[in-house]
């Protein structure tokens, strides 16, 4: 084991809270950690005790000045009341993320786009690139049928810019005009390693997006950012308090990517939702891997990927039956539009997908047939 991987391992959860933290001013928010050196608090495992780094930190001078953009300190009780509208979602929403190469439409119920492609930023202006429900559709070469959920999931950089010009230049305001049905939560780094102040800070920086995204008009989805039991507990006490919440969201395009740290992501959503003690709906961002653990866990639950839209891109076609397969290339001319490629792609990859969730179930459903005692 290297330097890097033992010392992620000291810091992951051991099943036992530090005993420093319980005396930490910090715990009620933050609720602990639980590294394999029990004496230690966060601060002294993973503060640089720098004045001038990047993180949020008591011993960062800029601290007071960072608590103040979050409302004077990491508590989230005051931020109000979340709902989510009653809607049905497809086992799988594609991406899309731009509209060249194509000519027409693209008919298909439910895209997911990146909410931070939707804006420009020129003359220090934050600014959407469309004033209507039908121009956003427009922009994007969308059915004008077609429900638009927002992925709230990207770079540092792009959820700092939304961070910084939000609230001057009304950013919730102005997708509220658009359409949008559903709104996924910026996913403010959270990590391993750093103070939890950090990560508390990240937190409540997406509930307050979320707030007012909200306050706007539109419904919501929490993003899951959680690196220990305690942000698990986190989540578990903030559904139960907000009822009307039923769908969640997760992204698997970073650490969760891995078979060993998704699965076990899996089955940390699926304990969260007996926890709570209701239905809930994940909506898995890059997790097509982990579809049928999954679907033993979740009664309903979507895929959002931008899989079939990025190999249409590149002009390869989903043909399972192809020795080459599953992607294909295409032999097209250069300039010939990408509009049938990706439509099958996403006719292919949604069947494909359908087809792995429903073999899935069955045979779950013949292994708790057969554990039934008898008569």
């Amino acid at each position: 084991m290297n330097k890097e991987a033992k010392r992620r391992a000291e810091l992951r959860p051991h099943g036992i809270t530090n005993i420093p933290c319980q005396r930490c001013e910090f715990f009620p928010v933050c609720g602990g950690i639980q590294t394999s050196r029990g004496l230690f608090n966060c601060f002294d495992e993973s503060c640089c005790h720098r004045e001038d780094c990047d993180k949020v930190c008591p011993n960062n001078r800029n601290f007071l000045p960072l608590l103040r953009e979050v409302g004077g300190d990491l508590a989230t009780n005051r931020l109000g009341e979340l709902g989510q509208a009653s809607i049905v979602l497809p086992h799988y929403i594609p991406v899309i993320d731009h509209r060249y190469r194509r000519q027409g439409s693209l008919d298909w119920p439910f895209v997911a786009i990146d909410t931070y492609k939707i804006f420009r930023l020129r003359k220090d202006k934050y600014r959407a690139i469309a004033e209507s429900a039908d121009a956003l559709r427009a922009a994007f070469r969308l059915s004008p049928a077609t429900k638009i959920i927002l992925r709230g999931i990207a770079d540092d950089p792009p959820l700092e810019e939304y961070w910084a010009y939000r609230k001057a230049d009304q950013a919730a305001g102005q997708l509220a005009r658009l359409g949008i049905s559903m709104a996924i939560g910026p996913n403010f780094s959270t990590f391993l390693g750093v103070p939890r102040t950090d990560n508390v800070f990240n937190r409540k920086r997406q509930l307050i997006c979320l707030a007012e995204l909200a306050e706007a008009g539109i419904s919501v989805v929490p993003h899951l950012g959680a690196v220990a039991p305690s942000d698990w507990r986190f989540w578990e006490t903030f559904l139960k308090q907000h009822a009307r919440i039923f769908f969640v969201a997760k992204e698997f395009q970073t650490g969760n990517r891995s078979h060993k740290e998704g699965r076990k992501v899996i089955r940390d959503m699926a304990a969260l939702q007996q926890a709570v003690g209701r239905t809930v709906h994940p909506l898995l961002i890059g997790a097509a891997q982990f579809v049928e653990l999954t679907a033993q866990h979740f009664e309903r639950f979507t895929i959002i990927d931008s899989m079939p839209f990025m190999k249409a891109v590149y002009r390869r076609t989903f043909d399972l039956d192809s020795a080459e397969g599953p992607w294909v290339k295409s032999f097209t001319l250069t300039e010939q539009p990408l509009d049938a490629i990706l439509t099958d792609n996403l006719g292919g990859y949604s069947s494909y997908l359908e087809y792995r969730i429903a073999a899935a179930k069955k045979k779950d459903h013949a292994v708790a047939s057969v554990a039934l005692p008898s008569a």
